[in-house]
This record gives structure tokens, sequence and C-alpha cells, in this order.
């Protein structure tokens, strides 16, 4: 890993919206590269807002559609790599997925997760995704993941195996903040990796949550911390020193029982 400046977007999306919301990303993220920031992550579904069922499921969008792509140039004219939740469409399938998109500083896709364990109500929209991605970006190796799936340690933990020492979390985050607070540090904490998480701003019914962004390093400290309901970024340096010197004194991945894991595949 490299020095690298990451930044966390925050701001309450207009409901189906997608020209504004999109407008309000690239406006943040010119913000982040003003602060010379290599990386800016979005929160949840930021480009639609985060809707029932029937009003989010025919805003879905395919990679090639016009969001990916004015994203794309955004990326590529700020010289910043930019990260998101959308709700994307396989057109081929049919399928719709609650996904993280990974742009980097070229405008290319440089990473895709599909939220594998989804909310109730999801559901009802989308197919849950069948793996843990894992991707270069900009030289340091990244997973991600989305929301819900931060309560799922096996998630972060399967990113560690294959080598990430930064994972994305776009949220919308509908628990107490307590909860989120302590389920992102201990990602952090129980895989060595740095760790940030993008939360939605949204007043929406039944969707009520308040731009609890925060960048936390492999010991768990948090390094930046958005204040509740405030729009706008916050941003941290990512210290390779910090992420080696936790590795060496605390080798968790080496140290491993895989012997007694067994049944933690099963039903």
């Amino acid at each position: 890993m490299h020095p690298y400046r990451l930044a966390c977007g925050h701001f309450e999306p207009r409901a189906r919206e997608k020209q504004h919301n999109i407008a309000r990303m690239i406006e943040l993220a010119e913000q982040a590269a003003y602060h010379r920031c290599n990386l800016i992550l979005f929160p949840e579904l930021i480009t639609t807002a985060y809707l029932p069922s029937k009003e989010l499921k025919p805003l879905a969008e395919p990679l090639n559609g016009n969001t990916i792509q004015t994203l794309s140039n955004a990326a590529l004219t700020l010289k910043i790599s930019m990260a998101f939740g959308f709700a994307e469409l396989d057109a081929e399938k049919n399928y719709r997925y609650n996904s993280l998109v990974v742009l980097d500083q070229k405008g290319e896709l440089a990473g895709l997760y599909r939220k594998t364990h989804l909310w109730n109500t999801e559901k009802k929209w989308a197919e849950p995704g069948s793996e843990v991605s894992v991707f270069d970006l900009d030289g340091i190796r990244t997973c991600g993941w989305v929301c819900y799936d931060t309560r799922f340690p096996e998630i972060a933990r399967l990113g560690a195996l294959f080598g990430a020492e930064l994972g994305l979390v776009p949220t919308a985050w509908l628990g107490p903040a307590e909860e989120w607070d302590l389920a992102l540090r201990a990602r952090a904490l129980d895989n060595t990796m740095f760790v940030a998480g993008a939360d939605l701003i949204s007043k929406l019914p039944k969707c009520d949550c308040h731009g609890l962004s925060m960048i936390v390093d492999p010991r768990g400290r948090i390094l930046a911390r958005a204040e509740g309901d405030k729009q706008g970024i916050i941003y941290a340096d990512l210290d390779p020193e910090i992420l080696q010197k936790q590795k060496e004194r605390v080798p968790l991945l080496k140290d491993r029982r895989t012997d007694l894991f067994d049944p933690l595949a099963r039903d």
C-alpha cells in the first residue's frame, strides 16, 4: 500500500431526480479533488435515493447507461476515483442489484460489488449478489460491501483473505448509530484494513438516515467522522505504515484456526 487520501461525500438526494443527484455528487467530488483526495465514496443508492421497491425498480440502470457515463467523465476530468451505491440493471437477465460501483481516475470501471445480504424490503426489487469482489484501485487492493453486509463479518474477512487493504462501504443506515460505529470499526480491526463508510442523509418515510460517514484505520480508530445530518465531505490520509505495524503486531490471518471453522459454512 502507498499513502492515500480518501473522502466520503454525503447529502440528501432528491427522490427519483437522478440528474440533480449526479450533479451534487460531482460538486462534492470537486471539493474532494481540491483537497487532493484520491477517491471519494458516496452512500448507498445515492443517485436515486433509497425508495420503496415499486418506485426504485424502474429506476435501475445498466452499467453502460447515462448515470455511469456521466460520472465516468467526471472522474476522468477531475482525476479522482469515485465509488457509490447504485441500482443496477442486468438487462440480459432482467435482474436488478443493489450495487457498489467503483470508477478509477481514468473513468474506467475498477470494481463492482452486488449486495449479498438484502434487507427485507430489498428482496422485492433486487437479486442478491453471489461473490465477494476484490480489485486493484489506484494501486491499492480494495474490497467493498453494502450497508446490511456490515453486520456479517464473513464478507470483510473474505476481502482480507483475498488481500484487501481497504474496504468501501456505501450505506443507508437505519439502525442505531452506535451499532454502525461498532460494526464498521470492528470490521477494520478484525481484518487489519482501512474501512470507509459513507452514509445517506434521508428523511423519506421508513428511511431515516443521518449521514454518519466515517473513515477508520486498521486499529479500529476513527480518522474522520461526519456530523449527523450535515451535508458535505470528510476526508483522511491512509498511512501504510500504520497498516504494516498493525499486521506485524497482531497477525490475525496467520493465527486463524481454520480447522475449527467448518460449522461456519453450515445452515
